[in-house]
């Protein structure tokens, strides 16, 4: 069974979605960016915490990670300085973990608009590359 993928931008940590969201799952996987500062004690016992440094670590914590949901929390300007093609291996990676696996992986972005909007809408590419 599919899992689900949410990507949500232009967030605060302090709002209710990003806490619901945090609260939501026994257990999870947790990948942060640098810069998101937040109270971790929280959390329930389940959730593994990661700092992600790098797109690529991003994409293989993913792919090599368990089947448990991911939350992704990330600042907006790290993940817009990030290569598109690069983003666009991202965004598949997450696609084909949530179909295959099962697992549900929420996207959120703090701190303004993310280019995964642009690239799904073709606005980075093209109109011929854009799929939805």
């Amino acid at each position: 069974m599919a899992g689900n993928l949410l990507i949500i931008d232009n967030l605060d940590t302090d709002y209710p979605l990003v806490r619901e969201s945090l609260r939501e799952y026994e257990e999870y996987s947790l990948l942060i960016t640098d810069g998101i500062i937040m109270d971790f004690s929280e959390l329930p016992d389940g959730a593994k915490i990661q700092r992600i440094l790098t797109v690529y670590q991003l994409i293989r914590s993913i792919v090599d990670g368990p089947n448990t949901p991911y939350i992704i929390l990330a600042r907006s300007d790290i993940v817009n300085s990030w290569p598109y093609q690069d983003l666009d291996n991202l965004y598949d990676s997450m696609r084909m973990k949530t179909f295959y696996s099962g697992c549900d992986i929420i996207f959120m972005v703090v701190g303004g608009r993310l280019i995964f909007r642009n690239m799904l809408h073709g606005e980075v590419y093209g109109e011929e590359y854009a799929q939805y």
